[in-house]
C-alpha cells in the first residue's frame, strides 16, 4: 500500500488530470439555429403557453358554478391579458413588427414567472386600403366590369396568405402564445361584433350622415380620417393674394362710391376660389382702408404694415372689426353677379394673411362650420379623383379647366393653379402671389397630398363620447408618462370622426337608400338589427352582391317589405380604425365564454395595450373611443398604454424600403454576410430589442449586432460554467445561507439585491437596464470573482467538502436566479440551460411539485427566500474587509517581479489580535488565490498598516519556498512532482 502511493505522489502532474472535476456538461459553446427552431421554440414558447393555459382551464372550471363577482376576483388576482394590437396583413414582416412583438412577450413572460396565467391571443387586421388595392391591381385589365363580390374575395385570399406566412415569421420570435387561436377582423364573428358596436353607437344617436368636407385621398379615392394622415412640414403651395370687389351699395356705405375698392384676402389653396361662398373677419380685429397704385383695399391694420407688395400704401381710414359685417362684396371669376356676405370667425387671426379669410363651405372645415351657421351653399365641384366637375363649373370656365380627354383638371396640379391664377389676373382680382412652403396633410398611404371636399359621409359624433374618454384616462398608466398628453390632445381636437370610406373591401355600413334618391336612407334599430342577423346567416360577402330588387326583401323585416324594392343597399364601409379599434371584443368574449362571465365583465378588459408610438393618433384612440362610445361609460379597455419608438440605422435614418437601409428580422436571426450581419439567432434578435431604451427610436446594424454577439457568448459561458460545476456532487440538497463561506454569503447578497432591482426594473417596462444590471454582475460579481475565487475547490476538492459543497449551493442560486431574470428576453438559451440542468437540483429544491415546474418559465422567480435583505451587515463587513484586502494584494502583487501567478505566492497576514478578524486563513487563501497564506500574531516595522473596521493588519507577499503541486498547481507542495496536502487526502479517497 505504502509503495502504490509512493508512485502516485511521484508520477508526473498528467497523471492527475483526470483526477480532477474539471467542469463537465453537453450544454452547447453556441447555439443551433436548427435545433431551436425544431426543439427549443416550441419547447419555450407554444408548449410553455398551452400548459400554463390547461392549468387556467383546469382552475376555471373548478369556479364555474361560483358567481361573477366571485369569478372577477379569481379573474384579478390570476390572469393577465395584454392585447395584441393587429398587424396588417400585407406583406412581409420587418423589424419594427419584432420589436413590438417581442416588448409584448418579454412582458407576458414576466407575469408568468410571476405566478400570472398569461392570456394573449394575437390578431391580425385585415380589411382596408392596401389589401384592396392589391386585389385591383390582379384586375387591372378587367376594371370596368368585376364585381365587388370577386374584389373581395381576391383581397381575403391575399390576407389569408399573407396571415400564413407573417404567422411563419412571427412564430420564429419565441412568442408565448397558441397561433391556432389567433382574431382576425374579416372573421364573421369578428364583423359581427364590430356592426353590433357601430348599432350601440346609432342606438344612442352617435351615428349621423351629413354632406360635409372631409379629408380626401386623391390617389386612394376615399375619405380618411384624422388619424390617417402625415403632415410634411417642406410642402411648396401656390399662395396668392386675392381681390374680392365690394358691391356698389357697400362702397356708399364706406364712403368711397366711385373709386375701386377691394377687400384683399390670402390663400394658400387658389384652386377653392370658385367654390367661394363669403368672407371671414374677426370682430376683434382692427382694419383699415389703404391706398396703392390709386387702388383701395381693406385689411387688417397690423398686417399692412407686412406685405412688401404694399409698400409705401397711403393710410386712408381705421375700420372697426364689427364694421364689416355691413358690407358685402362679388366674386367676378364666377360671372354670377352675386353679392356674398361678410360673416365674424373666431379662427380669423393677424398672425399671417391679411385678417380676411376667404371661406368655401366645401372646402374646409372651419369653412363649413360658418356656413352651416349662416345657411350657405356647401359646394365642392371636384371629384373623387381630385378633378374639377366640369360641369358644375361656370360655363365660361369649363374649356379653361377641362383635359384633351374631357375630363376636369387634377386641382392640385401646378397647371390648374396657373391657369386659376390668369383668370384671377383677367378680372384685375390678383394681387400678388408666391411660392409658400409649409406644413400640409398628405394620405398616410399614397404618400400623396390630399384635398377636403365636401361629400356625403357618416360621423360618429363625438362631442360627449370625448369628454367620457378623457376622465377614462385619468385612470390609465402611460409609458412614457409623455403619451396621456399626446393621446388626450388627439382626442380633445376632435368633434366627429369620418367612419365611412368608399371602398369594397370591408364591413359594411348598414344603410340602405332610395334608388330615385340616394340621399334618403333608411337606418334605424330594427332595420340594424335586421340586417346583422342577416350577415350572420348568409355572411357578409352576400351585402356586396348585385342589389337587384328581388334581393332587397331579405335585408328589410316584413313590415318594410313593400317598399323594399325602392331601396338598394349601401356601398360604404366601415373606416378600418374602426375594425380594428372595436377589437376590444376579442377579450370581451373571451370572458364570456371562457371564463365564464355572466353579468358583470372587469373594468378594464386589458391589463395593457403596447404599440408604436404613432398610434395616438390611431388605434390607443379608436379602441377607446369605440369603447366609450358603446358603453356610454368613461371605461378605458386598457389599464396601462405602452408605447415604442421606429427603428433607425446605424446612422439614425429611419428604416425604410425606399432608402433601402431597412433590416429584417430573419436577416438578424440568420446572418447576412453580404450586409456583413452575423447571425444572432432567436434569442439575439430579442436581445437587441431588449438592450435598446424602447421609449425613443431603436438602432440596429451591424455594430449594434456584433455587440449583441458578444453579449449572448458572455451569458451563454456563463451558463456552461455554472453547469458544468453542478454535475459532479455528493449532494443536490442546498446549505442553508447560514452555514456558507462568507464569500458565498457575499455573492448571495449581491445576487439578491440584483434579484430585486431587476424585478423592479421589469415592473417598470426598463429592459435595457435589466441588461445593463445583470451584464455588470455578470462581468463583475461572477466573473472577476466569484467564478475566479471557486474554481480551485471545484476542481480540486473531494465531493464531500463542505466548501465545494456551499460553492455549488451558490452556483445553483445563481443559476436559478439567472434564470429567472433572463428568460423573458433570452427564452430559447434558459430553455436550452434547463434541458442540460441536472434534474436532480430542481425537483430537491422546488417548492412545487415536480409537475409543475417542467418548463422554467412556470417556475416562479427566484427570490432568495433564505437570503436576507441586501442591507444586511455581512454584505459591508466583507466588502470592508476581505475586498480592501483583495485590492491591495492586487496592487502589490501587480509589484512583484518575475511572479506571474499568484499561485507561486506566499501571503503571510500580521495582526496583533487574529481573532478579531472575520475570516479565517483558509477562506483568505481561497480569496486570495495564493499558494500559501498564513495568519501571524504581532506586527512589523517593515510593513505599512491597513485599517479593517476591527483591527489593524499588515499584508506581506513573497515568492513560496515551496515547491508546485502537479495536481492544484499551487505552490505549497513539500517537495517537486509531490502532492500537497489537501490533493493527497483527495487521491487516497479515490
Amino acid at each position: 500500500m505504502l509503495r502504490a502511493f509512493t508512485t502516485v505522489r511521484n508520477a508526473s502532474s498528467h497523471s492527475y488530470q483526470k483526477t480532477l472535476r474539471l467542469p463537465k456538461t453537453k450544454f452547447p459553446n453556441r447555439s443551433n439555429l436548427q435545433k431551436t427552431l425544431d426543439q427549443l421554440l416550441p419547447q419555450s414558447s407554444q408548449q410553455t403557453y398551452s400548459q400554463q393555459y390547461s392549468k387556467l382551464l383546469t382552475k376555471l372550471s373548478k369556479i364555474e358554478q361560483c358567481p361573477d363577482d366571485m369569478k372577477l376576483q379569481f379573474l384579478r388576482e390570476n390572469v393577465f391579458i395584454l392585447h395584441d394590437g393587429p398587424p396588417y396583413a400585407n406583406g412581409d414582416l420587418h423589424l419594427g413588427h419584432a420589436l413590438n412583438k417581442i416588448l409584448k412577450d418579454i412582458i407576458n413572460r414576466f407575469q408568468l414567472l410571476n405566478g400570472k396565467h398569461v392570456v394573449y391571443i394575437p390578431g391580425w387586421d385585415c380589411h382596408g386600403l392596401p389589401i384592396e388595392l392589391k386585389a385591383l391591381n390582379k384586375l387591372n385589365d378587367q376594371l370596368d366590369r368585376i364585381s365587388p363580390t370577386k374584389i373581395r374575395s381576391i383581397a381575403r385570399a391575399h390576407a389569408q396568405k399573407t396571415i400564413k406566412s407573417q404567422r411563419q415569421q412571427f412564430e420564429q420570435f419565441g412568442i408565448l402564445t397558441n397561433w391556432d387561436t389567433n382574431y382576425v377582423t374579416m372573421d364573421p364573428k369578428f364583423e359581427i361584433n364590430q356592426l353590433s358596436v357601430f348599432q350601440e353607437l346609432f342606438r344612442k344617436k352617435l351615428i349621423k350622415r351629413q354632406r360635409k368636407p372631409v379629408y380626401w385621398g386623391t390617389e386612394t379615392k376615399t375619405a380618411l380620417a384624422e388619424g390617417e394622415l402625415e403632415y410634411k412640414e417642406d410642402h411648396i403651395s401656390i399662395a396668392a393674394y386675392v381681390k374680392f370687389p365690394l358691391t356698389e351699395e357697400s362702397k356708399s356705405v364706406l364712403g368711397f362710391p366711385e373709386a375701386p375698392v377691394s377687400f384683399l384676402i390670402w390663400t394658400s389653396t387658389p384652386w377653392t376660389l370658385l367654390s367661394n361662398r363669403a368672407i371671414c373677419f374677426n370682430q376683434s380685429l382692427d382694419y383699415v382702408l389703404i391706398k396703392h397704385n390709386g387702388e383701395y383695399m381693406i385689411v387688417e391694420k397690423n398686417l399692412a404694415d407686412k406685405l412688401d407688395f404694399l409698400s409705401g400704401f397711403e393710410l386712408v381710414k381705421d375700420l372697426d372689426g364689427n364694421f364689416l359685417s355691413h358690407l358685402k362684396y362679388t366674386n367676378p371669376i364666377l360671372k354670377d353677379n352675386v353679392t356674398r356676405p361678410l360673416f365674424h370667425g373666431d379662427h380669423v387671426t393677424s398672425v399671417t394673411g391679411t385678417g380676411l379669410v376667404h371661406t368655401a363651405p366645401g372646402h374646409g372645415h372651419e369653412d363649413y362650420i360658418i356656413g352651416i351657421q349662416n345657411f350657405l351653399e356647401i359646394f365642392s365641384p371636384v371629384d373623387h379623383e381630385g378633378r374639377y366637375n366640369v360641369e358644375e363649373l361656370p360655363a365660361h370656365l369649363r374649356d379653361l379647366l377641362k383635359e384633351e380627354s374631357g375630363k376636369g383638371r387634377k386641382v392640385l396640379d401646378r397647371t390648374t393653379t396657373e391657369k386659376i391664377l390668369s383668370v384671377l389676373k383677367g378680372e384685375n382680382m390678383l394681387m400678388h402671389h408666391h411660392e409658400y412652403v409649409h406644413s400640409y396633410p398628405y394620405d398616410w398611404r399614397s404618400k400623396k397630398p390630399i384635398i377636403i371636399r365636401a361629400t356625403p359621409q357618416w360621423f360618429a359624433d363625438l362631442h360627449d363620447v370625448k369628454t367620457l374618454a378623457l376622465r377614462a384616462l385619468e385612470t390609465v398608466k402611460f409609458v412614457p408618462e409623455r403619451g396621456i398628453n399626446r393621446l388626450s390632445s388627439f382626442i380633445k381636437t376632435r368633434n366627429e370622426w369620418c367612419i365611412s370610406r368608399q371602398r369594397y373591401w370591408g364591413v359594411p355600413i348598414p344603410s340602405l337608400h332610395k334608388r330615385d334618391d340616394p340621399d334618403s336612407v333608411l337606418m334605424n334599430e330594427e332595420t340594424i338589427s335586421h340586417i346583422i342577423k342577416t350577415i350572420e346567416s348568409k355572411g357578409v360577402n352576400s351585402w356586396f352582391a348585385e342589389s337587384t330588387v328581388d334581393s332587397m326583401y331579405q335585408w328589410l323585416p316584413k313590415k318594410y317589405h313593400d317598399i323594399a324594392h325602392e331601396y338598394y343597399r349601401g356601398t360604404d364601409t366601415v373606416d378600418v380604425w374602426f375594425d380594428s379599434g372595436s377589437s376590444w371584443n376579442v377579450i370581451a368574449d373571451w370572458y364570456k365564454n371562457v371564463a365564464g362571465l355572466q353579468s358583470q365583465l372587469p373594468v378594464p378588459l386589458a391589463d395593457i395595450y403596447l404599440e408604436g408610438s404613432d398610434q395616438h393618433r390611431g388605434w390607443f384612440q379608436s379602441s377607446l373611443l369605440t369603447k366609450v362610445a358603446s358603453s356610454g361609460m368613461p371605461d378605458a379597455p386598457y389599464k396601462n398604454v405602452i408605447t415604442h419608438g421606429f427603428t433607425l440605422d446605424e446612422n439614425g435614418i429611419k428604416m425604410s424600403k425606399s432608402i433601402g437601409n431597412t433590416i429584417s428580422p430573419g436577416a438578424i436571426i440568420k446572418g447576412d454576410p453580404k450586409a456583413n450581419l452575423p447571425a444572432l439567432g432567436v434569442d439575439g434578435l430579442r436581445l437587441l430589442v431588449a438592450q435598446s431604451n424602447f421609449t425613443s427610436d431603436v438602432v440596429a446594424g451591424p455594430t449594434v449586432m456584433k455587440h449583441v454577439a458578444d453579449a449572448l457568448k458572455k451569458f451563454r459561458l456563463t451558463f456552461k460554467f455554472i453547469l458544468g460545476n453542478l454535475q459532479e456532487t455528493q449532494s443536490h440538497g442546498l446549505i442553508p445561507f447560514s452555514e456558507l463561506r462568507r464569500v458565498d454569503q457575499y455573492t448571495l447578497l449581491n445576487l439578491k439585491a440584483l434579484s430585486q432591482e431587476t424585478k423592479k426594473l421589469y415592473q417598470q417596462y426598463n429592459f435595457s437596464n435589466v441588461l445593463t444590471q445583470v451584464q455588470y454582475h455578470m462581468n463583475n460579481d461572477l466573473s472577476a470573482l466569484y467564478f475566479s475565487v471557486t474554481k480551485d475547490s471545484l476542481y480540486s476538492d473531494s465531493l464531500n467538502n463542505k466548501k465545494r459543497l456551499s460553492i455549488q449551493t451558490t452556483l445553483f442560486h445563481i443559476l436559478d436566479t439567472y434564470r429567472s431574470i433572463m428568460s423573458p428576453i433570452i427564452p430559447i438559451m434558459v430553455q436550452e440551460v434547463w434541458n442540460y440542468t441536472p434534474k436532480e437540483w430542481i425537483n430537491e429544491n422546488s417548492s412545487e411539485g415536480v409537475a409543475e415546474i417542467e418548463t422554467p418559465f412556470t417556475r416562479q422567480w427566484d427570490s432568495l427566500q433564505d437570503v436576507p435583505s441586501s442591507n444586511d451587515e455581512r454584505l459591508e463587513s466583507f466588502a470592508s474587509n476581505e475586498l480592501k484586502i483583495l485590492n491591495i494584494f492586487t496592487e502589490k502583487f501587480n509589484r512583484m517581479e518575475d511572479i506571474t501567478k499568484t499561485l507561486q505566492v506566499k501571503a503571510t497576514i500580521y495582526c496583533s489580535d487574529p481573532s478579531l478578524l472575520p475570516f479565517t486563513a483558509e477562506e483568505m487563501e481561497d480569496l486570495l488565490q495564493v499558494g500559501k497564506l498564513n495568519i501571524e500574531h504581532g506586527n512589523r516595522s517593515d510593513l505599512e498598516s491597513i485599517s479593517l473596521p476591527s483591527v489593524d493588519i499588515q499584508l506581506l507577499l513573497e515568492e513560496s519556498t515551496s515547491d508546485k503541486c502537479p495536481r492544484c498547481w499551487k505552490h505549497n507542495s513539500p517537495s517537486e512532482d509531490t502532492l500537497c496536502n489537501r490533493c493527497e487526502e483527495v487521491i487516497n479517497a479515490l
